[in-house]
């Protein structure tokens, strides 16, 4: 089995990291994709606007991202016996880019945490983790 976990830094997503450790204790899982997906291009963040020199793009995707990667890479930790990649996606929807990364690397799992946003609604999914239940093809596991 593959699992890819959606992951923002936020509490419900630590969560689907610790649901995901649990699966792999549990069942035959011998890939995990940690992703987070960027909604801002790096270049954009740039000392100079996109007037970069090529060398330069990957230390400014490190400057943008890596704090990302860092937590992600953290949160990785504690896997056993499976392959873990942790990946930076950039797109403008997060839940079509996690649901399309799925599809075309043939996940089998996507496990999202669920936003809880207090009162009545913190029985209810999140906007992205909702979305990817509405629209995605691949098996979905919201953590609460």
């Amino acid at each position: 089995m593959k699992i890819v976990v959606g992951y923002d830094g936020s509490e419900a997503s630590k969560k689907a990291i610790e649901k995901a450790k649990e699966l792999v204790s549990t069942c035959k899982v011998y890939k995990i994709s940690i992703v987070h997906v960027e909604t801002q291009d790096a270049l954009n963040y740039a000392p100079f606007g996109n007037a970069l020199k090529m060398h330069d793009v990957d230390k400014a995707r490190d400057e943008v991202f890596g704090d990302d990667l860092k937590e992600m890479q953290e949160a990785a930790k504690g896997f056993e016996n499976s392959e873990v990649v942790t990946k930076i996606l950039e797109g403008s929807d997060p839940a079509q880019v996690i649901s399309d990364y799925a599809r075309e690397e043939k996940y089998d799992l996507i496990v999202v945490g669920a936003r809880g946003t207090g009162g009545l609604k913190k029985f209810r999914p999140g906007s992205v983790s909702k979305s990817i239940v509405d629209n995605c093809c691949t098996s979905v596991m919201v953590v609460k």
